[in-house]
């Protein structure tokens, strides 16, 4: 099968397509007002958590670092207010510009040296760092500047800033060059369009609606950084009830102290029982459409890169179904009033509407975008 059909096909077929690892689930979030600059993550892994403060000396700020054993800083905040967590994706081949210096650890550089955005953008484009064949990044100021750092093996360095936007998310798939969204982005997407709060309780109830358990990964700790107030909030084992605040400035002109998380909780779940849970695959990200709403969507799409196929798109109860002859149904559940996810996750479609309420055509969302022209109605 050519490249053409090949993508044609994919939008019938995205169902049969194997989830990516549940183990790599991590979500990161910054959300901001005039007053108020706040970052969220849920550290998804298989072990709990620590949490150490490094204080400052010339030439090195002092930080709130948070992670695991091993004492690598999965994320953190420095005293002036700069923060970051990163993300795994999938691996991509990178390799380094001999014209520029590779630190050891350039995110330990930059949190060290650096006090904004800006200034962190600035040692990406000035170094190597060979974590971005395996990660993104999201870095967070004071200022409410954000953004998501990744590599892109065929345009090299990526980054998506918040600008004008009141918040900026990432999970473990890169924000270009597709825009699929995986459950727990949509869902994070969701919850924040009900609530227009710049809180901490918003944040925390973000990463609550999103939270991961079971054996192959469970939310070890969550954070919520206030990046204006110098403050660290952190939560243990996807417990929301019960919330440790730290006070930066005053910790770190303490002597350096390495704590596991689960000595700063007098409550909470049961390790162990949180391991025999269920592995959660899905996040309540469907909503139910009208039947003219679905039913506005039905008729034949002819893929841009595959002209000769003919998809038949039809209502199918709450959800639709995409017909290729040949290959396997896919089915559409809503999770907005244009954009449905392939069951259970394996791609997501956008229809593109006109502002009369025609339908244009859809966008398949997986690895590369594919956008399908609306061509014909479904005859009776």
């Amino acid at each position: 099968m050519d490249r053409r059909r090949r993508i044609g096909a994919a939008l019938a077929v995205a169902a049969a397509l194997p989830a990516g690892p549940i183990a790599e689930a991590c979500a990161i979030l910054t959300l901001k007002d005039d007053t108020t600059v706040l970052m969220g993550n849920n550290e998804d892994w298989t072990e709990p958590g620590v949490i150490w403060f490094v204080p400052g000396k010339p030439g090195r700020f002092g930080r709130v670092n948070v992670g695991f054993r091993d004492d690598f800083a999965q994320g953190g905040m420095n005293e002036q207010g700069l923060a970051f967590d990163a993300a795994v994706v999938a691996q991509v081949p990178w390799e380094p510009d001999p014209a520029r210096p590779t630190p050891q650890n350039l995110i330990e550089k930059i949190m060290n040296e650096c006090a904004t955005v800006e200034q962190a953008l600035a040692y990406f484009e000035a170094h190597n760092c060979p974590h971005l064949s395996r990660s993104q990044f999201l870095f967070a100021d004071a200022t409410g500047d954000s953004a998501v750092v990744a590599w892109l093996p065929d345009s090299g360095l990526s980054v998506a800033r918040i600008g004008e936007a009141d918040h900026l998310l990432a999970t473990n798939t890169r924000l270009r060059p597709s825009g699929y969204r995986c459950q727990r982005f949509a869902r994070a997407e969701q919850v924040l369009a009900t609530r227009r709060d710049v809180s901490l309780q918003t944040v925390a109830a973000v990463l609550e609606s999103i939270h991961q358990r079971g054996p192959g990964a469970f939310t070890s700790y969550s954070t919520v950084y206030d990046l204006r107030a110098r403050r660290v909030y952190v939560y243990n084992l996807a417990n929301f009830d019960e919330v440790v605040r730290f006070d930066l400035p005053h910790e770190l002109a303490r002597k350096r102290k390495t704590r596991r998380m689960a000595e700063l909780f007098e409550n909470g779940p049961d390790l162990s029982e949180l391991r025999r849970e269920p592995q959660r695959s899905q996040y309540g990200t469907a909503v139910t459409l009208a039947a003219e709403v679905l039913e506005r969507y039905a008729g034949i799409y002819s893929p841009t890169a595959a002209p000769e196929i003919r998809l038949r798109v039809l209502r199918d109860g709450d959800a639709l179904l995409v017909q290729n002859p040949g290959q396997p149904d896919a089915r559409l559940v809503p999770e907005s009033g244009v954009s449905f996810r392939i069951a259970p996750d394996r791609g997501t479609v956008t229809f593109a509407v006109a502002p009369d309420g025609t339908v244009e055509g859809l966008t398949l969302h997986k690895q590369i975008d594919a956008f399908a022209r609306r061509v014909a109605a479904i005859e009776p």
